[in-house]
């Protein structure tokens, strides 16, 4: 943070015209002609200085860091969120090291082979079973496990 300062002079300036302003005794009246009188108005009436503004500036260098003032729901590294999310499929491994889950993005139809250990938007898949999968969600410094669970297809669906 900046602050912005005139120079000395300025200020001396400013601070003797407002002081002589303030003091200011009335010239005696002398009988001048018309003309002459308009003129003196004139001069009396010369248009004020604006006045000067101090104002503070704010810079910000990034340095890697994020830009506090950009919105953190429109970064790209959010999206996907786990209620935008369809578990659609899973390929189970009865080992557990090469099972794959597909997913779906409600909103962008976007389609989305995972395995365990990969990172989907700050989510990262934390297990795959039969019927679900576990993800390790960080937000704000905090973990937090939770699971999309595949839906019972054994049902009649209502027409």
């Amino acid at each position: 943070m900046t602050l912005r300062i005139l120079p000395l002079a300025a200020l001396v300036a400013m601070a003797a015209a407002a002081s002589a302003q303030g003091t200011k005794t009335p010239a005696p009246q002398t009988k001048q002609a018309p003309q002459a009188r308009g003129l003196a108005v004139a001069a009396e009436a010369a248009p004020p200085r604006p006045p000067v503004i101090l104002r503070e500036v704010f810079s910000y260098t990034a340095g890697g860091r994020r830009d506090p003032f950009f919105s953190l729901l429109a970064t790209p590294e959010l999206r996907p969120t786990l209620t935008d999310l369809k578990l659609i499929g899973i390929a189970y491994d009865e080992t557990g090291r090469r099972s794959v889950a597909m997913l779906r993005d409600i909103q962008t139809k976007t389609q989305y082979r995972v395995t365990t250990g990969m990172l989907l938007g700050r989510m990262r898949v934390a297990l795959i079973k039969r019927k679900s999968v576990i993800f390790s969600i960080e937000e704000f410094g905090l973990n937090r496990q939770d699971s999309l669970v595949m839906g019972d297809t054994s049902k009649v669906r209502a027409r």
